[in-house]
């Protein structure tokens, strides 16, 4: 049985460990002491890793995949991190790499984007340079639009305040469908940067009407005194090569 080593097992990659335990041995990097217990208790190897412990990299990076997903807020300093991190002398000898970035690179301006759009550091510095460093030694960066869904559903933070743009449209990806992209380019050896975004654009307005009609939230107001922006992330790279998003839609991504 291969490894997968997660790191990064909040609301996504402890997710993931549950879909994939018994397809694979799960490693799990741990941010204190208290996550590690409650790792083992759930039945995975569990090895506590953060900027200032690095003790347990020789256990973390002995795995046949590697999935990085960690939230740049999370951290004081994430670039250091990232680079201590691929700088281990296991870190290029994993047979197969993930990291996961964030389609908040592309430009904020309308339009529709996809891997070849130009991106720069004005959108989102962090994660720009960390794709900069990253991307001769990854075999895989998912670029994901907002993460829904297990419990994520964007109307509940809007419920009952003012929304000035609600004509904007929305791009979002639901965590099952995410969860399936890796496992896909796990079995189809793919390697690349990949748009993970619905095929499906409500505007803000339409998709927080409705949620909150359907879960009993109370709605919020709409001004539309921002102007709306129609920027469009293209997920269909992933689709081209066999794909299929299970979840198109993010009205109904309740669940």
């Amino acid at each position: 049985m291969k490894t997968l080593s997660i790191l990064g097992a909040g609301w996504l990659g402890l997710e993931l460990a549950q879909t994939l335990k018994d397809r694979y041995s799960i490693k799990l990097a741990a941010r204190n002491e208290e996550a590690k217990h409650r790792h083992r208790d759930l039945g995975f190897e569990s090895y506590v890793l953060t900027e200032n412990r690095y003790e347990n990299l020789d256990a973390l990076l002995s795995c046949e995949y590697l999935f990085i997903n960690y939230p740049p807020s999370k951290f004081n300093d994430f670039l250091p991190f990232l680079t201590k991190l691929s700088e281990h002398p296991s870190f290029l000898s994993v047979e197969k790499i993930f990291f996961v970035s964030s389609t908040s690179l592309y430009p904020k301006a309308s339009g529709i984007y996809d891997e070849k759009s130009e991106i720069t550091s004005a959108s989102n510095p962090v994660y720009y340079e960390a794709e900069k460093h990253l991307q001769k030694k990854v075999h895989v960066i998912f670029r994901c639009a907002g993460l829904m869904g297990g419990g994520r559903i964007a109307s509940k933070c809007v419920s009952n305040t003012l929304v000035t743009d609600g004509k904007s449209r929305v791009n979002h990806v639901h965590r099952i469908d995410v969860i399936r992209a890796v496992i896909f380019a796990m079995e189809h050896d793919l390697q690349g940067i990949f748009n993970l975004c619905a095929p499906m654009h409500p505007t803000k307005e339409e998709l927080y009407v409705y949620q909150c009609e359907q879960c009993r939230f109370v709605p919020p107001s709409f001004s539309d005194n921002v102007a709306s922006t129609q920027r469009i992330i293209d997920g269909r790279k992933l689709e081209d090569l066999g794909f299929a998003y299970l979840w198109k839609n993010p009205m109904e991504f309740f669940h």
